[in-house]
């Protein structure tokens, strides 16, 4: 469940930024719309507590992200918040196994062997995962960024333009694969966006 209120935030005196509430049952999705520079990383910075709003609250499983220390914070993102970059973000000196290793030793789940067969096998990776993200194709990267945001099954999921690059064919492949990782999770999938090509695909959507 994720739910905003009153969510506000400032950069400096000359750029804040104001937002609508959010309020999503379990297994709901969203698509957020929105040009450049309207505030749309903003957000998803501030639904993933890796910023703190001036005003209002991030209930995310029902819990206030505002009022959690920063350790707390760090362990709770870790555990339940999937983040999933518009370039992805991966260790260069690893491979693809060892990215997806890593990522769940942060997030203190057990069991490693089994999730990451899983979702390679899911994702289409295992015939890459030895081989470090350098090596990879543009839509094998893409991939990884997607495992390595729901592999720790978080409780939300959120997407940083995961379309913008793309051609119309792997724009629609990478939408029902966050679609179906979400459902595998059990997770809120949360779009964050300027590419108009995918609004058909959501019942929700919310323009900024």
């Amino acid at each position: 469940m994720l739910k905003t209120t009153d969510l506000s935030f400032n950069y400096n005196s000359d750029s804040s930024f104001s937002f609508p509430d959010i309020k999503l049952e379990e297994n709901e999705h969203l698509l957020i719309l929105g040009e450049s520079g309207i505030g749309k990383t903003t957000l998803l910075h501030l639904l993933a507590g890796i910023l703190s709003p001036k005003a209002g609250s991030v209930l995310v499983n029902n819990e206030d992200l505002s009022v959690l220390s920063s350790k707390k914070l760090d362990a709770f993102r870790g555990k339940n918040i999937g983040i999933i970059f518009q370039n992805t973000v991966a260790i260069s000196s690893l491979t693809v196994y060892e990215n997806l290793k890593a990522r769940l030793f942060f997030s203190k789940i057990s069991n490693k062997n089994k999730a990451i067969d899983d979702i390679l096998n899911q994702l289409d990776l295992t015939q890459v995962k030895k081989q470090k993200p350098n090596t990879l194709s543009i839509g094998q990267l893409q991939r990884l960024g997607i495992a390595l945001g729901v592999i720790h099954r978080p409780k939300i999921i959120l997407a940083d333009e995961p379309t913008s690059s793309l051609d119309d064919k792997n724009c629609n492949l990478v939408i029902d694969l966050l679609k179906s990782q979400a459902k595998e999770s059990n997770a809120n999938l949360v779009i964050i966006t300027h590419d108009q090509r995918i609004k058909n695909s959501f019942h929700n959507t919310l323009e900024l």
